[in-house]
C-alpha cells in the first residue's frame, strides 16, 4: 500500500487504496513520516479504502492527533466505504472531528443516486 501525494501552496493530499489494515499500518506510517505536510491543510482521502481493520483506524486517529497538535486542519473524505462502515461501529465521527450527520448526509446521497439508476 501507497501513499500517494499530491502538495500544493497550502494544502497536502494524502490518497489512501486500498487497504488500511494491520498488515499496512506499518508502511503506511512509514510513508506517511517521509512526507509530513509542511502546510496548514492536510486532507487523507479515503474514498478508494475498501478494506479498515481497528488498526487502521487506530493510525487515522493518531495523525488526527498529531496535525491537531501541530496546527494543521485535518479533513477526511470518506466516500461510502469501510471507513465510513468503522466509524459508524465505534462511533468514531468525534473523535476525528467528522460530524455524524455529515458522513450520514454522504451515505443518503449514494442510496439516491443508487436508487435512481
Amino acid at each position: 500500500m501507497d501513499i500517494r501525494v499530491d502538495q500544493q501552496a497550502d494544502l497536502t493530499v494524502w490518497t489512501l487504496e486500498p487497504s488500511l489494515t494491520i498488515y499496512d499500518v506499518r508502511d503506511i506510517h512509514d510513508q506517511a513520516l517521509a512526507t509530513m505536510p509542511e502546510t496548514r491543510q492536510l486532507v487523507i482521502n479515503a474514498e478508494s479504502v475498501e478494506e479498515l481493520d481497528p488498526a487502521g483506524l487506530q493510525w487515522l486517529l493518531a495523525i488526527h492527533r498529531w496535525a491537531k497538535d501541530q496546527g494543521v486542519d485535518f479533513l477526511l473524505e470518506l466516500g461510502d466505504s469501510s471507513v465510513t462502515q468503522l466509524l459508524d461501529l465505534f462511533h468514531a465521527h468525534g473523535l476525528l472531528g467528522l460530524p455524524a450527520i455529515l458522513v450520514a448526509g454522504k451515505r443518503e446521497d449514494k442510496e439516491a443516486y443508487d436508487a435512481d439508476r
